[in-house]
């Protein structure tokens, strides 16, 4: 067989081929640990808002932890962030590496959630900075209260 032909066989028959081939150095090796999806999906900033780390591709994955990375070695005042950032980044690079094209599912905040498929230009989100999901909270300040100067 050359190997236009193997390349050419369904998998399942390439793999049996593999094994046939190799069985005794597999059986001898232990099975390697396969990384299991993150349990928390963690929030990215952008400009404007933020993505999601589990609808992002393996690529932009990899790109932002190159980013964050080195920022947090540059020793400013977000570093210690941005090591947080790229600790993260660095578990989803690993499922995402295995697991390309599949959707995850797990908490987001205290929920559960399945995300969207991977995108290169994920969903970008609104930070919601208030705890009272769009209603002010009683007592806050109102734009009157600053005077007509105020714009």
């Amino acid at each position: 067989m050359d190997r236009d032909t193997f390349i050419n066989l369904p998998l399942k028959l390439a793999l049996g081929v593999i094994w046939d081939v190799a069985s005794q150095r597999l059986r001898d090796m232990p099975a390697p640990e396969v990384p299991r999806p993150p349990r928390y999906d963690g929030r990215l900033g952008r400009r404007g808002g933020y993505v999601w780390m589990s609808e992002l591709t393996l690529e932009s994955l990899t790109w932002w932890h190159q980013k964050k990375a080195e920022s947090a070695a540059a020793r400013t005042e977000w570093s210690d962030k941005d090591g947080k950032t790229a600790a993260t980044l660095a578990k989803w690079i690993e499922w995402r590496a295995i697991s390309p094209n599949e959707v995850w599912s797990g908490t987001r905040g205290e929920d559960r959630a399945t995300a969207a498929p991977p995108s290169r230009e994920p969903k970008l989100n609104a930070w919601d900075n208030s705890k009272t999901n769009g209603t002010r909270q009683q007592g806050a300040a109102k734009d009157e209260d600053y005077g007509e100067d105020y714009e």
